[in-house]
């Protein structure tokens, strides 16, 4: 019941085997329905033996191409999903282009709601002791050229209002020809380190005053001390 459009569609989707056209149809609007289903050629009648010949390798070539990348793909984006860090890429005019989990619980936002929105819409980050807005990381990035981190006590302000303690990077995309592409944003939550470093600070306290104390305690019962009581 389906025309050799709706075939090919099938065929690419369900087999994943490269589509190219050979017919006699030249209009308009069959080329607009052909495009939908990202043939890898498309030859007209009358046609030559080498002219279809040359088609069909390009064609193998090129999806073979393809393949590659979306396996090198998957195999990136499974990797960004993983990681225990949170991880925001943008394009270069700072609009966010990918999430991963980490970086949606962090910021409240999820990938699909934060997709094509700016950076600081969703990326709001502020000085822990003032409050003041911290410098856009994507901007700054774009203006050096360089791997950039945020200054120390910077608090990230998610969706649902919570403020949460962060230590963070950006570091610029570039294409094949060495022009900014956008930027990545890594980032975590240090809470629990700051709550670690506390207790340290707390725990090396407590062991200089016990010091203090053993030294008083011995001091006191040197000889010197009991000939002279």
């Amino acid at each position: 019941a389906m025309d050799g459009i709706e075939a090919a569609e099938q065929i690419r989707i369900q087999n994943d085997i490269p589509i190219v056209y050979l017919t006699a149809h030249a209009e308009e609007s069959t080329l607009r329905r052909a495009k939908v289903t990202e043939p890898f050629g498309y030859i007209l009648k009358p046609f030559e033996d080498r002219e279809l010949h040359t088609t069909l390798e390009m064609a193998l070539h090129k999806h073979a191409l393809e393949k590659k990348l979306r396996e090198s793909e998957r195999w990136l984006a499974t990797t960004l999903k993983s990681i225990s860090d949170a991880v925001i890429a943008t394009q270069a005019d700072g609009s966010i282009k990918f999430m991963n989990p980490v970086a949606e619980s962090l910021t409240g936002w999820t990938q699909d709601e934060a997709m094509g929105r700016a950076l600081s819409q969703v990326f709001h980050v502020v000085n822990e002791d003032t409050l003041a807005p911290v410098e856009d990381p994507v901007a700054k990035v774009m203006r050096e050229g360089v791997v950039v981190g945020l200054a120390n006590h910077t608090l990230l302000i998610a969706r649902d209002g919570r403020q949460v303690p962060i230590a963070d990077s950006a570091a610029p995309i570039r294409d094949d020809k060495g022009s900014m592409a956008g930027v990545v944003l890594i980032f975590r939550n240090v809470a629990e380190q700051r709550q670690a470093e506390v207790a340290l600070h707390a725990y090396a306290k407590r062991l200089q005053v016990l010091h203090e104390i053993d030294q008083a305690i011995l001091t006191a019962q040197s000889p010197e001390a009991v000939a002279l009581a």
